[in-house]
């Protein structure tokens, strides 16, 4: 339940999107994106629903189902559209914001999720086993990220062999963002990374 601070992956046309969720006790699930530093207003989708531990609920206007286990530790997991597959990830928006947005009588939310701002991308090393291997994968980690700008709390959504693991980890914790006043109320945002290994072609 509540208001919670998003961010949707998957989709090449749009990149990572950030967006505002709430979930209501009524069953009622709404959605908020940014546009040009404001916020567009509230936008309905369908009514959220459980099945045993998984949360349930779909965007009509982009074709998106969208599913997570309530058994992890963050709010997040995956959706799919008829051509495309992605994943979202979120972070507990902090009681002040989500009271705030829910008393606003103009129905839009009130404040902004502004993007975060690379200060050090770390690059992760090729495994040399993995290049004796001659093998290549992908990893996506999702993380939050505090008004220091320090990752935490990393949580692996897709790894294809373990022998990227390590190299990705160790990359993401080598990275931090550009921090922001802790005025702003937003404790942590949601972010994801992914890091692709990929060998050069010998012909």
């Amino acid at each position: 339940m509540g208001v919670w601070n998003c961010i949707l992956y998957g989709d090449p046309a749009l990149g990572d999107e950030r967006v505002i969720l709430h979930f209501g006790p009524d069953g009622s699930t709404r959605i908020a994106r940014p546009n040009e530093n404001t916020q567009r207003p509230w936008a309905p989708l369908s009514r959220w629903q459980l099945e045993l531990s998984q949360l349930q609920f779909t965007d009509s206007r982009t074709q998106r189902s969208y599913t997570a286990d309530l058994t992890r530790t963050t709010l997040g997991g995956g959706w799919e559209a008829p051509i495309l597959l992605g994943g979202w990830w979120c972070s507990k928006a902090p009681d002040e914001i989500a009271s705030n947005i829910l008393i606003n009588p103009t129905g839009e939310p009130i404040f902004m999720t502004e993007p975060l701002i690379p200060e050090i991308m770390a690059t992760p090393r090729f495994p040399r086993l993995a290049i004796r291997e001659a093998k290549e994968g992908r990893a996506v980690i999702c993380f939050q990220v505090d008004s220091s700008g320090n990752v935490q709390d990393p949580h692996f959504i897709e790894l294809t062999d373990r022998i990227f693991r390590g190299p990705s980890l160790s990359a993401l914790m080598q990275s931090r963002y550009k921090g922001w006043s802790d005025s702003e109320l937003v404790d942590n945002r949601p972010a994801c990374r992914s890091f692709i290994y990929r060998l050069d072609k010998i012909y």
